[in-house]
């Protein structure tokens, strides 16, 4: 009953903080605090779908807290207006700040596995991945590999389906000592358990570190888009997104608009369709510098010029 109660209040809320303001992510749909303490810096931050609620859910992968003897999963569900974990356990890795970690459906069980990509300081000098099963509570590792990449720390690692063949796909964005100077996306595939590579792609961006790198699924059309969510150092003084198209070979910009957030380096930023519409929002996950608690924004991605 407090789940079914609470999001409607968080919808009211959404509802009174947009405004008339045109263009996506110019209309701040949620903004407020969660279960979580402030500061929170002993991790890595993502939003995902853990739970079949109204809205996607914060997830806190705490990989270096000195007080834990293994890395730690916490899910804050938005059916409970993120007051509330719902998951709190240890899992089967040591704590390690080698590499990039993620919750995605590797083993397509329906449930989110916890993926440890360690870019660096690996034994076999490769990019390792290794993945512990969610239908184990992390207490299981399912896969440990080399991939055909050597280790390195020169950009963006994510696991998503980019050629849609079903399997997760190891993705490199390449946004710093590239040889074309330009970002570079580079992709081994699942099918090879990541020992082939299967794409190499100069895009239109020139390097830079100045925000995150993202591969989402932007136009819907079969091609994995970049994205490029700039949080400091924008011409505007607002967080900027960027995006190239996936079916130009990344060389066609689709989307470049200023946000509704000034910029500020105080947490994660993230592409992902919070509320399910088929829209990708921008979701700013505040981890320090607030009153209390780490705190959930989410721009809408919905253009709401299309209204007038």
């Amino acid at each position: 009953m407090f789940k079914q109660a609470l999001f409607p209040a968080l919808l009211q809320l959404a509802e009174q903080i947009q405004s008339v303001s045109a263009s996506p992510y110019q209309n701040r749909v949620l903004e407020q605090g969660s279960v979580f303490p402030a500061p929170a810096e002993y991790g890595t931050w993502q939003v995902a779908w853990y739970a079949n609620d109204y809205a996607a859910d914060m997830v806190y992968i705490q990989t270096g807290n000195p007080n834990l003897g293994n890395v730690q999963v916490e899910v804050a569900s938005s059916g409970y207006g993120y007051d509330y974990l719902t998951l709190d356990t240890n899992t089967v890795f040591l704590p390690g700040s080698n590499g990039v970690w993620q919750l995605a459906d590797y083993d397509k069980d329906g449930s989110l596995d916890l993926i440890y990509i360690q870019n660096r300081n690996t034994a076999s000098g490769k990019v390792e991945v290794n993945v512990a099963s969610g239908a184990s509570n992390y207490k299981t590792l399912t896969l440990q590999t080399q991939t055909v990449f050597d280790a390195q720390i020169n950009g963006r690692w994510q696991m998503i389906d980019y050629d849609g063949d079903g399997s997760l796909d190891l993705v490199y964005i390449q946004n710093s000592n590239t040889a074309s100077n330009k970002v570079e996306i580079k992709v081994a595939s699942g099918a090879s358990s990541f020992k082939t590579l299967t794409n190499d792609i100069t895009t239109s961006f020139s390097i830079g570190n100045d925000g995150t790198w993202q591969v989402v699924n932007y136009a819907n059309n079969g091609n994995m888009d970049l994205a490029y969510i700039q949080n400091i150092n924008t011409s505007s003084g607002y967080v900027e997104v960027t995006i190239v198209s996936g079916a130009s070979g990344y060389q066609t910009t689709v989307q470049s608009v200023a946000t509704t957030f000034s910029v500020e380096d105080n947490g994660t930023w993230q592409m992902i369709d919070w509320d399910n519409d088929g829209l990708l929002d921008l979701v700013y996950l505040k981890v320090q510098d607030t009153p209390g608690t780490v705190e959930i924004h989410v721009a809408s991605g919905y253009d709401y010029s299309l209204d007038y």
